[in-house]
């Protein structure tokens, strides 16, 4: 199924390079073209206030910043962006605590092009009903 385009562009902030990679490629055969990568926050806080991402893939473990920070700073500055946490541990509490502050989605690493469709169907259906 190929998306509408409001959720572009996207942004994947990971540090490694291959999870960037793989993803970017699962994204760009769901349809997506308008895909930019960072590998740390500083780096990706240009590209969000150049680029302002509908939707960003967040990796919840980033060297000298938590993805959770990152998400409350997100919140705050970008509430109407979708944020979707990406963590190797996909426990209960981790999930949970994402969802309370305020990630629209959680995928499990490793993830699958199944997982990332699932993720952006549902955030396709969250703007179809806002707007």
């Amino acid at each position: 199924m190929e998306f509408v385009k409001p959720l572009e562009p996207i942004l994947i902030i990971d540090d490694m390079q291959d999870i960037r990679d793989y993803l970017n490629q699962i994204l760009t055969g769901l349809g997506f073209d308008d895909i930019l990568e960072s590998r740390d926050f500083e780096s990706a806080k240009t590209v969000i206030e150049e680029k302002s991402p509908n939707v960003i893939f967040l990796d919840i473990e980033l060297p000298n910043t938590d993805g959770t920070d990152i998400l409350e700073y997100l919140n705050d500055r970008h509430p109407h962006t979708h944020v979707v946490m990406c963590s190797g541990h996909n426990s209960l509490e981790n999930v949970q605590n994402t969802w309370e502050l305020g990630a629209k989605g959680f995928i499990a690493k490793p993830f699958n092009a199944k997982k990332v469709d699932s993720v952006m169907k549902r955030l396709e259906l969250m703007e179809t009903i806002t707007n």
